[in-house]
């Protein structure tokens, strides 16, 4: 199995369409704005609720991908390549896993197939990292191929730590 995490170029694609997304919400919010004010569109109405939760939905998605980083796994290690650090973490310091869908965030418009997933690693220790994986629009789990692979790596990593530690004897 291929793990599918976003290389920086491609983050750097997603925070474009990103911040071309918050255009256009901004000008949707506008636009509904001077409807609500100009007495065409209630403020309790289908429209201005719809939009604010896009909206809302947004910003989780912008909170999200701010606090994503580029990685890759690497002889039994998560490495971790932002711009402002580089972390190497042993995979058997992986606690869980989990995706999510994206709903703005994408690397490219016009693609139904090229839509991302947030994948998010829980340490021994409590502390979250997270990064942006490949994934198809209705996949369930979101990115299930990455994350098949990723928990095949964690689990084999895990093993082997096991395996190598003196004192650790099996029960049969």
């Amino acid at each position: 199995m291929e793990v599918r995490f976003l290389p920086q170029t491609e983050f750097d694609n997603v925070h474009f369409y990103r911040a071309f997304t918050l255009l256009i919400l901004l000008a949707m919010t506008v636009f509904t704005l001077i409807k609500m004010f100009s007495g065409v569109v209630g403020p309790f109405s289908a429209l201005p609720l719809c939009l604010l939760v896009l909206v809302g939905r947004f910003a989780v998605e912008w909170r999200r991908v701010a606090r994503a980083e580029p990685a890759f796994i690497d002889k039994g290690e998560l490495v971790l390549c932002g711009k402002g650090s580089h972390r190497r973490i042993p995979l058997e310091k992986v606690s869980s896993l989990r995706s999510r869908h994206s709903l703005f965030m994408v690397r490219r418009y016009r693609s139904w197939s090229e839509h991302l997933a947030f994948v998010e690693f829980t340490l021994d220790n409590g502390e979250r990292v997270s990064s942006l994986a490949e994934s198809r629009v209705f996949e369930l789990p979101a990115a299930s191929a990455t994350l098949a692979a990723v928990e095949a790596a964690i689990l084999a990593a895990k093993v082997k730590r096991q395996a190598g530690e003196p004192g650790v004897t099996s029960s049969r």
